[in-house]
């Protein structure tokens, strides 16, 4: 790591502190670094609200596309009276109009996503990356809603372009992530079931980021999404810890969620089988969201969350 990168590093340090369960005023906090980042606008918005960004029809906005001769049907007031007089024929400016995207952002704080083998829990990682996104939209100016995805159910909010909306989310997120330190790891809520009302309540031309680890992701849900992407935008933000992707060698190793400790016994001749087993999962998952042209990027729980959001925020919708 270079000197400039090890600065970047500690600056970030105190916006994403270590641990297993979330701090609303860190989750808060984050809203000075969303400042920095800029969001795409992006292509081709199939909604029909009025807002911030461009889209391929032509109608009242503040950018200039096409001076034209006037037609029939064309709105007297986007009469240019000056290019009329100068020309003796009657020309309408029109301009690039402009479209409102909402930020829908589910979380998934359901038991698989409380452990952590490094810097914080995978649950904590994807509330930083949460709040991140949702401030980033805040200034913006775009609308922000949420499904929050626990053990036992969901909570649905309604896109707003309110600091005041985010806020109130947060605190429910924080319960929920709460929660799982006394969780009895029974699931009742699926990332299936979560898609499927998605789909039913999300309005076209919605960014949609999916903040989970996928680990209940599975071919049945290739419809689900596939639908999805067709009038929206969605972005796949796979959180994942560093030993689910690098087994440490054959020895005993301390483990603890925070409150309790354990004491982790690694054999050496599962090992390979247990590898393998996750890049064949790994593979599929990737493969899975590249057919369907979904911006998939992973996030590591064992690093600072910040360069992988900017990064997906910033794409210009490129998967």
């Amino acid at each position: 790591m270079t000197s400039q990168a090890s600065t970047t590093q500690a600056a970030l340090e105190p916006f994403f502190p270590a641990g297993a369960l979330c701090e609303e005023k860190h989750l808060v906090h984050l809203r000075m670094l969303a400042k920095r980042i800029r969001m795409a606008s992006l292509p081709q918005l199939q909604g029909m609200l009025a807002g911030t960004h461009l889209s391929k029809q032509k109608g009242r906005g503040l950018d200039l596309d096409e001076l034209r001769i006037y037609q029939p049907g064309d709105d007297i007031r986007t009469i240019d009276w000056r290019v009329t007089a100068r020309t003796q024929l009657p020309h309408t400016r029109l301009y690039k109009e402009e479209r409102e995207r909402p930020v829908m952002i589910l979380c998934d704080q359901r038991s698989p996503m409380f452990f952590g083998s490094k810097r914080c829990f995978k649950s904590v990682t994807a509330a930083q990356c949460f709040s991140l996104i949702a401030w980033a939209a805040i200034e913006h100016g775009d609308k922000v809603g949420a499904f929050l995805l626990g053990d036992n159910g969901e909570i649905d909010f309604r896109p707003k372009q309110r600091a005041q909306h985010v806020l109130h989310i947060l605190q429910h997120l924080i319960q929920f992530n709460r929660q799982l330190a006394n969780s009895d790891h029974n699931i009742q809520r699926s990332l299936s079931e979560s898609l499927q009302h998605i789909k039913r309540s999300l309005k076209p031309g919605t960014t949609l980021f999916l903040i989970s680890d996928f680990y209940d992701l599975n071919e049945a849900d290739k419809e689900v999404l596939f639908q999805l992407k067709r009038h929206n935008h969605v972005v796949a933000l796979q959180v994942f810890d560093p030993l689910e992707r690098e087994v440490p060698p054959t020895g005993t190793y301390g483990v603890n969620d925070g409150v309790q400790e354990s004491v982790l016994n690694i054999q050496g001749n599962n090992r390979k089988q247990y590898k393998e087993a996750l890049d064949i999962w790994q593979q599929g998952l990737n493969s899975l969201f590249q057919k369907l042209s979904v911006s998939h990027h992973l996030v590591s729980a064992g690093d600072i969350p910040y360069s992988a959001i900017k990064l997906a925020l910033e794409q210009k919708g490129r998967v």
